[in-house]
């Protein structure tokens, strides 16, 4: 509807046929920029809506109902791994069966955005993974939390890359970059989830901790229901042109893919084993364990949300390879301290240094495929999921075997092999400031 509309404002400002054939995947964002700049045409009315009537507000709550669902979990997990009796290794196995899924379920992701519209797809997909994390914190049989956590992964990693390839299109659609302002929603999110979480789950068990998340899961979806337009497809590609994914394996998206895989073990890692580490330091401060999510979260969003002028300004590569110092720092500091204060102070830390390394690289990705940008990012997850799988399982071992902070030091090491395959993006100068890429063309 909203395209059609400004192909009908397009004729009206200039009076002249539309050329269909001529339509590219830039048409509409130039067409809606023409009429908001026309000086003879009044802005239509639905261009003057309030700021949490558009699909960006919407995508906000999506990510926010994100961060809350994966807070809640991190902040529960020293209950949760009493309620199924488990220990270091095997919780590290569960969550790599959850990582596997994850993975899998992102290959498939491009396939799935090229037959349903982002919007039905994000209706579908949140409300089943806080359904599926729901059932998670409710059952108690070691079993079913391979299952369930299995299933979580790989209903959570389709709609990590859905939500993702809706925040390019939104960044497209406003000539700017607001990509990192979405993550930072999410970190925010975790922020206040994990610390809520742990304390009511400790207090009042983990079925309080589901309901506290429900509230933002309902108010997402009800946004997304009604902000969130069904898009047109964009124009497709030549039929000599390779096949679309096997096209996406260039160069470039393959180092972005292995990037990628290091930094999100490490930042999974620090998430879903914070709340383990505080509790073993300070069994008496189990209540509060949710701090170094908490702490984490935080920083990631302090950092996130003004990001987006540093990567218009020096490009994702200069911001990404200053600030991941932060994370080796914070991670090699995890693997020294005995102090439960000096602890949160490095998962801080930690949270600071990976705030937009993720997220830059999957807009790097997203760009690599630009005629279906769900693909880019399913490829550099598809291309990540190697280390990632193999993280948890490595974790959980050296944790069972040394010490859960032991295995936090060593994330250290992993971060410098990451900086490593940066370094190899920046010699191909493949470091684009985002705003030359969404810079409008010159109006004729």
């Amino acid at each position: 509807m909203r395209s059609k509309t400004l192909l009908l404002q397009n004729w009206r400002c200039h009076q002249s046929p539309i050329d269909f054939a001529a339509i590219t995947p830039d048409y509409y964002s130039e067409t809606l920029q023409r009429v908001e700049y026309a000086p003879s045409a009044a802005k239509p009315e639905h261009i003057m809506h309030s700021a949490l009537a558009t699909p960006r507000a919407a995508l906000m709550a999506v990510f926010a109902a994100f961060g809350a669902i994966f807070g809640t979990f991190s902040g529960s997990v020293p209950q949760l791994v009493a309620n199924y009796g488990l220990n270091n290794a095997s919780y590290g196995f569960g969550i790599t069966l959850m990582v596997a899924a994850t993975v899998c379920a992102m290959s498939l992701s491009g396939f799935m955005a090229r037959h349903f519209s982002h919007r039905h797809l994000l209706l579908a997909l949140l409300p089943l993974t806080f359904g599926l994390m729901a059932a998670l914190f409710m059952s108690t049989a070691p079993l079913l939390f391979y299952i369930l956590a299995a299933l979580l992964g790989l209903v959570s990693g389709a709609m990590d890359v859905i939500m993702n390839a809706e925040g390019g299109q939104i960044e497209v659609d406003l000539q700017r970059p607001v990509y990192m302002a979405f993550h930072g929603s999410v970190s925010l999110s975790v922020a206040v989830f994990a610390i809520l979480s742990s304390l009511l789950s400790t207090n009042y068990g983990t079925h309080a901790s589901i309901l506290a998340a429900s509230t933002v899961v309902i108010a997402a979806a009800f946004l997304v229901h009604r902000n969130v337009p069904v898009r047109q497809k964009t124009a497709t590609a030549p039929r000599k042109a390779k096949p679309e994914l096997r096209a996406a394996f260039t160069r470039p998206l393959l180092v972005i893919g292995m990037a990628a895989g290091l930094i999100i073990s490490v930042e999974v890692t620090a998430l879903l084993w914070s709340s383990k580490l505080l509790a073993e330091t300070a069994p008496q401060l189990a209540a509060i364990s949710g701090l170094g999510a908490a702490f984490f979260g935080l920083c990631n969003a302090m950092v996130r949300f003004p990001s987006d002028g540093l990567r218009a300004r020096f490009g994702d590569l200069h911001v990404m390879m200053t600030l991941v110092w932060l994370a080796i720092i914070g991670f090699a500091g995890l693997g020294l301290t005995t102090s439960f204060a000096s602890n949160v102070f490095f998962f801080a830390l930690v949270g600071m240094g990976v705030a937009i390394l993720v997220p830059s690289l999957l807009a790097m990705a997203a760009r690599e495929t630009p005629m279906n940008r769900a693909a880019g990012i399913s490829v550099a997850r598809l291309i990540a999921g190697a280390p990632r799988i193999v993280a948890p399982t490595a974790f959980g071992e050296v944790a069972e075997i040394a010490s859960t902070r032991v295995a936090f030091g060593l994330c250290a090491i992993v971060l410098l092999a990451a900086f490593v395959f940066m370094n190899v993006l920046r010699m191909m100068k493949h470091d684009v400031a985002p705003a030359k890429l969404t810079k409008p063309h010159p109006q004729s």
